[in-house]
């Protein structure tokens, strides 16, 4: 039997505000870093192994840029997943048409959990991505809605089992309380997830260094993101590639 080691994946997070791209700090106070453009093409030739855009206005203001999204998505060299208002059937649709590899669904589950099994069924499973916001609540994880503004009735683990039972084929997980502030990764968040599902769980929210990258993967994600280290810190993917790989992690250098 042939065992196929899948390399460990580096993701850049692009935060949309109109056509700039911002960053967060505890899924608040946002800053401008730049235009959304020019940061795809950074990033486009980076050795980033996929994209991840989310436009944090669109659920806001109950509409998907698709024209911006189109402009993005041709600019992009690496598989890209978009997020950001999406609540049908045919807003998925519209951004598989727009150049999207991988929708990204959060508040919509909540209303709709079927909503990821519709798409599921004609896109596949690994088109489907769950973005699980979590704030930690008197001890407890609790899943969060609408930019972390919203409680919702589920426990982050209730929520994680429900998205992959109803067709989420990866996890986005993020951690509002470590969002922007560049400590690390909730390690504990991570593992309680990870072994709880049996589709790759991406880290988010805290990264600031290499060495926090590693200690997500052995907590059991399967990729992690970022925005702060790449923005504020100047941190490159090619150096985090290549300091995960020297503590034997399989990533992809080339």
């Amino acid at each position: 039997m042939v065992i196929i080691m899948l390399k460990t994946r580096i993701i850049p997070i692009l935060l949309l505000k109109g056509s700039s791209v911002v960053k967060t700090i505890n899924f608040e106070n946002s800053r401008v870093v730049g235009d959304a453009v020019t940061n795809v093409k950074v990033f486009s030739t980076r050795m980033a192994d996929e994209m991840v855009i989310v436009d944090i206005e669109a659920n806001q203001f109950g509409r998907i840029n698709f024209p911006l999204i189109k402009r993005l998505a041709s600019q992009c060299v690496m598989p890209i997943t978009i997020g950001g208002g999406v609540s049908s059937l045919e807003d998925a649709e519209q951004l598989f048409r727009s150049g999207a590899d991988k929708v990204l669904i959060n508040s919509h589950f909540y209303i709709n959990p079927l909503l990821l099994s519709q798409i599921a069924k004609i896109y596949g499973n690994q088109s489907v991505v769950f973005s699980l916001d979590v704030k930690r609540i008197n001890g407890n994880y609790i899943a969060v809605k609408n930019s972390g503004t919203e409680l919702t009735e589920y426990s982050a683990i209730d929520a994680a089992v429900l998205a992959v039972e109803k067709g989420a084929g990866e996890i986005i997980l993020n951690s509002i309380d470590n969002d922007g502030l560049m400590k690390g990764y909730d390690l504990e968040l991570i593992s309680s997830i990870a072994s709880s599902v049996n589709v790759p769980v991406v880290a988010a929210g805290g990264c600031g260094s290499k060495e926090d990258c590693v200690l997500a993967i052995k907590s059991g994600a399967s990729a992690v993101s970022a925005g702060s280290v790449f923005h504020w810190v100047g941190e490159s993917i090619i150096s985090l590639k290549e300091f995960m790989q020297s503590k034997g992690i399989e990533v992809r250098l080339l």
